[in-house]
Formats: structure tokens, C-alpha cells, sequence
């Protein structure tokens, strides 16, 4: 398990969190009325499948009632014709016939009363429905209206966000016109006191002067070695370019400081810090396990650009603080990452 991907993603679970304020009181209405309407059917349709086999039932009772009259009619025919044979046989049809139409009278009941029960079921079923469609559109309203109110509520009440935020700019704003009101009333004291114009023990002269001397002198120096380099044919020094990373690079998090971006180049090199680090933390070694860390905020501050509070990238890695213990990173990894075997807990 590595330690930067397992730290990302408990730093980002704990994100997730806040997904839960997103639910939508009428959206979640609307899915439960949707789900009764949806039950509602299913009980429409086993009331129908039940309700069609007592029907084959009962159509298949009065098929075999019909063809036990006719046999007993053609035995009675029979038997007025000396032909009992015939009878015999008649008669002895219609006695199985019988006994397996009686043994239809059971199933017919219990179909039956399935089917009494089914449409009792759907009877209540229906008003509950109608009950939740009357009161649905009512508990919508009184959401909104609910909402609304809040909303409002907390705008009068100077806590909404953008309120709050109004506020706080306000009162930053005005304690730093104080702070600079309160330099100016400071400066204009001494200077009419004196006190900034006593001459240094330095021969004399004023700061303002040193500052002057200063600049005229390392002006004259950095010319006469733009001579000495013209005269002896040497290359003037490149100006300095800002390295320019690519959107596409690595964006790494320093827990509690600030995001920056690596070239993609780099992944190697973290990879590997992130090998001794999974190292340490599972032999429990604090010295080792704080050097790698230094190691590696290092190496992200030496080779990143460090991104602007208005860059809301998404980070790919997250790295522990300095001041985070062993035991602490320990803790936020378990259960992904135990303490090796002998090491002390």
C-alpha cells in the first residue's frame, strides 16, 4: 500500500463527507412517490395472474362436470339397451372423473381467497398512494418555503457565506487603515521629535546618504565588469527563465502549507521516496521515517512551482506535515499499513 495514495484517499473520503448536504428533500419525495406507484403495479399485476388461475381452475371443474353428466346419461342409455357392458364402463369413467373434480373444490378455495387478500391489499395500497400524492406537493411547498426563509434568515442574520465573508474583508480592511493611520501618526511624531534625523556614529552621514553611496558605487563596479567581460570577449550572463510546467503535471499537497506542480518527468522520484517512506512506517523507524520526509518536501519545493491561492487543481499526491509524528501517520494508515514484526508500538 503506498502511503501517499492511502493518505489521499482518507483525506479525500473525509471530502466526501460533505456530499451528504447535497440531498434534495423534493427530489427524495418524488423518488418515494415514484417507488409506491411502481408497487402499486406489482400488486395490480399478481392480482391478475391470481384472479386467472382460479379462472382456469374454474373453467377446467365445469369442463369435467359436463363430461360426468354425459357419461352417466349414456350408462342410463345403456342400460335401457341390455348393454351393461357398456354401462359398466360409462359408470366407471365417471366415478374418476368425479373423485379427481373433487379434488378441485380445495384448490378453488385457496385461489379464492388469494385472491380476496390481493385486492383487500391493493384497496389499501391505492389510498396510500392517493394519501402521499395529496401531501406530496404540500411537503414540497413547505420545503421551499422552508428554505427560502433560512436563506433569508441567515443573510438578516450576518451568517451567511458571502456575508461572512463581506464582514470579515470589511474588518481586515479597516484594522489595516488603522494600522496605517497609527505608522503615519508615528512617523510624523519623530520626525517633528528629531529622532530620525540623529546622524549615525558612522561618520556622520544620514542613512539616506549610505543608501545613495551604496547604489552609486555598485553601479560603477557592475560597469567596469561589463568591460572587463566585453574586453575579454565573455559571453553576457543568460537571463534567468521561470521553469513552465505543463497543466498536465504533478500536482503534490504539503498537508497544512501550500500546492505545487512537478513536471510528470518527476514520478520516479517520488515513487522512490514513497518506497522509503512505506519502508519506514512499517519498521516504526521515527529518524529514518522524518528524513525521508524532509527529503521529500524538499525535493517537491526544489523542482515544483508552487501553485497560486486561486488554483483549485485537484492534488494527485498529499504529503504528510513536518511536525506529523510517526505514530500519527501510523494511526491515519491503519489498517492499511501495521507496524512491522519486534517493532516497538
Amino acid at each position: 500500500m503506498s502511503v501517499f495514495r492511502r493518505f489521499s484517499n482518507i483525506v479525500q473520503q473525509k471530502s466526501n463527507a460533505a456530499l451528504d448536504k447535497m440531498e434534495d428533500p423534493s427530489q427524495a419525495i418524488d423518488l418515494s412517490y415514484q417507488q409506491l406507484l411502481e408497487q402499486q403495479q406489482k400488486l395490480r399485476t399478481a392480482l391478475v395472474e391470481a384472479t386467472t388461475g382460479e379462472k382456469r381452475v374454474e373453467n377446467q371443474a365445469k369442463t369435467m362436470d359436463d363430461r360426468i353428466t354425459k357419461l352417466n346419461d349414456a350408462a342410463r342409455q345403456a342400460v335401457a339397451a341390455g348393454k351393461d357392458d357398456l354401462a359398466t364402463q360409462a359408470l366407471t369413467q365417471a366415478e374418476v372423473l368425479t373423485q379427481q373434480r373433487q379434488a378441485l373444490d380445495p384448490q378453488i378455495a385457496t385461489l379464492k381467497a388469494q385472491v380476496e387478500k390481493l385486492q383487500l391489499a391493493l384497496q389499501k395500497y391505492q389510498a396510500k398512494v392517493q394519501s402521499f400524492a395529496t401531501q406530496r406537493e404540500s411537503l414540497k411547498a413547505s420545503y421551499e418555503a422552508a428554505k427560502a426563509t433560512s436563506t433569508a434568515g441567515d443573510t438578516l442574520a450576518g451568517i451567511g457565506e458571502h456575508t461572512s465573508d463581506a464582514a470579515m474583508m470589511m474588518q481586515r480592511a479597516q484594522d489595516k487603515i488603522a494600522r496605517t493611520q497609527a505608522h503615519a501618526d508615528a512617523v510624523d511624531a519623530l520626525l517633528d521629535s528629531g529622532t530620525l534625523d540623529t546622524p549615525l556614529l558612522t561618520g556622520g552621514t544620514s542613512t539616506l546618504e549610505d543608501q545613495i553611496s551604496a547604489t552609486v558605487v555598485d553601479s560603477s563596479v557592475q560597469a567596469k565588469l561589463a568591460a572587463m567581460k566585453q574586453q575579454a570577449a565573455l559571453p553576457a550572463p543568460a537571463p534567468a527563465v521561470t521553469p513552465a510546467l505543463a497543466p498536465q503535471g504533478i500536482v503534490v499537497r504539503i498537508h497544512g502549507e501550500d500546492q505545487f506542480r512537478l513536471d510528470a518527468s518527476l514520478r520516479p522520484d517520488l515513487d522512490a521516496f514513497d518506497r522509503r517512506l512505506v519502508a519506514a512506517v512499517q519498521e516504526h523507524d521515527d529518524g529514518d521515517y522524518h528524513a525521508v520526509l524532509r527529503d521529500v518536501i524538499a525535493f517537491v519545493k526544489a523542482k515544483g512551482v508552487i501553485l497560486g491561492g486561486g488554483d483549485v487543481a485537484k492534488s494527485d499526491i498529499i504529503l504528510p506535515s513536518d511536525d506529523m509524528s510517526l505514530d500519527e501517520v501510523a494511526g491515519i494508515l491503519n489498517p492499511g499499513l501495521q507496524p512491522a514484526a519486534g517493532a516497538p508500538a
